[in-house]
């Protein structure tokens, strides 16, 4: 079963609008390393949306490691005028 470490939700910008860790494993950061993560991680999912193959792709859904896997799952947001 897996278990989920930490979540981060990002807005559109790319700015950390969340962030909680559920695990006492984990090595704390810095407010400023949280806020690089994040948007170290929008940079990549947005370079990934517009250079996939596939046409109208989301870009990066998961990234692999050695030691966890980082799953990006987005809202639908919807604007009512």
């Amino acid at each position: 079963m897996a278990m989920i470490y930490s979540l981060y939700i990002i807005n559109k910008a790319g700015g950390l609008v969340y962030q909680k860790d559920f695990s006492n494993q984990l090595e704390k950061l810095s407010s400023n390393e949280y806020l690089v993560l994040a948007g170290t991680f929008h940079g990549v999912h947005a370079i990934t949306s517009k250079i996939s193959p596939i046409h109208n792709s989301s870009g990066i859904e998961m990234l692999e490691a050695e030691n966890f896997k980082l799953y990006c799952n987005q809202t639908l947001t919807v604007i009512l005028s």
